[in-house]
């Protein structure tokens, strides 16, 4: 899509300059075989390739009149040619189009602590639409451009389509990584239908960005450990989750139907979020029972993350410490909000 667009516009500009080239080559020709100055020979090539018919500045000769007559034959030629080019050019879409990409790559270049979605698979498709469900800034990156369609189709009644941020580019190729933003973003999901591309994409986005946190997909269990070689982070392997979920629902229905309700995409009653207490924060010190954050927010902490830490269910005499990250379950946006600004400042 985009490699089409450059080369539409590589044709408008490809028309201009042989435009301006045929002129030149019209001046040029009147002052050397003529012997005119350059005003006489610039009034007589505009003259003639504009076809008005004003009268000669000077008598030709013979070798004028046929440098004439070749100078119209090229010079109808051009327009003709420019005309078709620029006119499809704008009957297309092809400068808005062009606009749009300008806006969209000027926007990804500001974005930072972002998260890339490189793929085109379906749990690709399921991870952009769980982001643009919880609005977190993501970037598009596909080697499929009918993917883009098909993304943008899925979430049109989530997100607005200009906020809609998209790369197509080979997803081997370090430019596409670099256009999605991969030294400012956060996060990386590979979702590519290859697990030898997984790992070649993961330690190419590795190399490029060191503190990146990478999650990616494994259609093949095997091929987890070479993820994990390559510098996965997360690796999660589809047969296990769907293997793990069905167990579940044999074993523990009733859980299962709430883990369901948590991670519901269309209607989400119940939402888990990650808080994290800044140092300035009024929360630093303080036990989670003299915080009040229950009574405060309506929140429930069910865990509490300090570096490898991790605490499930946390004692209410627990001492909240700048660092801290509260996993919480929310059933309204606004509770998160009210915690966030409370371990803000």
């Amino acid at each position: 899509m985009e490699e089409d667009l450059k080369k539409r516009i590589r044709h408008v500009i490809l028309a201009f300059s042989l435009v301006a080239a045929v002129f030149v080559f019209g001046v040029f020709g009147y002052m050397i075989i003529e012997k005119w100055d350059i005003v006489d020979a610039l009034f007589m090539t505009a003259m003639t390739l504009s076809t008005v018919g004003y009268g000669l500045p000077k008598p030709l000769d013979y070798n004028g009149y046929l440098f004439t007559t070749i100078l119209i034959v090229i010079g109808i030629s051009t327009y003709l040619y420019a005309i078709g080019v620029v006119t499809s050019f704008f009957l297309d879409g092809d400068l808005r189009k062009y606009m749009r990409l300008r806006r969209m790559m000027k926007m990804i270049d500001k974005m930072e602590g972002h998260c890339i979605v490189m793929g085109g698979s379906e749990i690709g498709k399921y991870v952009i639409k769980q982001l643009a469900v919880r609005k977190h800034p993501f970037v598009f990156a596909t080697p499929t451009p009918v993917r883009v369609d098909e993304v943008k189709e899925s979430i049109k009644d989530i997100m607005k389509e200009s906020d809609f941020l998209y790369v197509v580019g080979d997803a081997m190729d370090e430019q596409t990584l670099t256009k999605a933003g991969i030294n400012k973003a956060s996060t990386l999901v590979v979702t590519l239908s290859d697990d030898s591309l997984n790992v070649y994409v993961s330690l190419m986005a590795r190399n490029m960005n060191k503190g990146l946190k990478i999650i990616s997909e494994a259609d093949n269990v095997t091929a987890i450990k070479r993820l994990r070689y390559a510098g996965v982070d997360n690796v999660l392997s589809a047969t296990e989750i769907v293997g793990s979920r069905m167990a579940s629902l044999v074993l523990n229905p009733a859980l299962q139907s709430f883990m369901d309700i948590i991670h519901q995409s269309n209607n989400v009653h119940l939402k888990m979020e990650e808080i994290l207490v800044n140092v300035r924060s009024q929360l630093v010190g303080k036990t989670l029972n003299d915080a009040n954050i229950r009574k405060e927010t309506g929140l429930l902490i069910v865990a509490m993350q300090n570096g490898t830490d991790f605490k499930f269910n946390p004692d209410p005499s627990t001492v909240i410490n700048a660092g801290d990250v509260l996993v919480v379950i929310e059933s309204d946006e606004s509770q998160s909000k009210k915690l966030r600004e409370m371990a803000e400042k």
